[in-house]
């Protein structure tokens, strides 16, 4: 139980300094103007928009997949033994989750530049994540050491995420959601590890 709460926090670390890293490598040899008014996240792994950046990009994409996947697998230890409907809403975080973290990888397989391939899996990469918080939300509720304002966060990342697909054509909207969704895996590995302290 304490390994998977340590597994979950090294993960969220991972996955969340892993994008930014790899996405400001890609940012920086991207040539001309980029822009959350005019660009799609994606377009950074482009390799014909970004040639010399694309590969970073893409890596920090999958290397993002994979760490989603333990750090998923980790929030079964939030587990309770007197409550059938928390742990329901927890397995379907986790099954939704690690569904978001192959979907991920194979966005990154399929950049932007195959644009059907990329549009199945990146359309299945938000819905599988929005999923996977919004039941995180409803499963943690049910544990008073997860903050109230986290299970909060949890709700409006899901809803932004849901509002980006119904305007699917609003740049700055993407950003937001990735934005929202990497602070809150990160909230929920850092309270993961707080719990097994107490």
């Amino acid at each position: 139980m304490r390994n998977s709460r340590s597994v979950s926090f090294i993960a969220s670390l991972l996955v969340f300094l892993g994008y930014l890293s790899f996405a400001l490598l890609a940012f920086w040899r991207f040539p001309g103007t980029y822009s959350p008014l005019s660009n799609w996240l994606s377009d950074l792994g482009s390799p014909r928009l970004n040639p010399q950046g694309a590969i970073f990009y893409n890596l920090g994409i999958i290397v993002t997949g994979f760490g989603l996947l333990p750090f998923f697998l980790g929030l079964t230890s939030w587990k309770m033994e007197s409550s059938r409907i928390q742990n329901a809403m927890l397995a379907l975080t986790c099954a939704m989750g690690l569904l978001g973290g192959l979907a991920m990888i194979m966005s990154a397989v399929f950049p932007i530049d195959h644009i059907e391939q990329h549009r199945f899996w990146s359309i299945s990469l938000y819905i599988s994540l929005g999923s996977a918080f919004v039941f995180s939300a409803a499963a943690l509720r049910y544990d008073q050491r997860f903050p109230r304002w986290g299970l909060g966060l949890g709700i409006v990342t899901g809803l932004v995420d849901i509002l980006s697909g119904v305007f699917h054509d609003i740049y700055f909207l993407e950003w937001i959601t990735v934005a929202l969704f990497l602070v809150y895996i990160l909230i929920l590995g850092i309270e993961t590890r707080t719990a097994q302290r107490v």
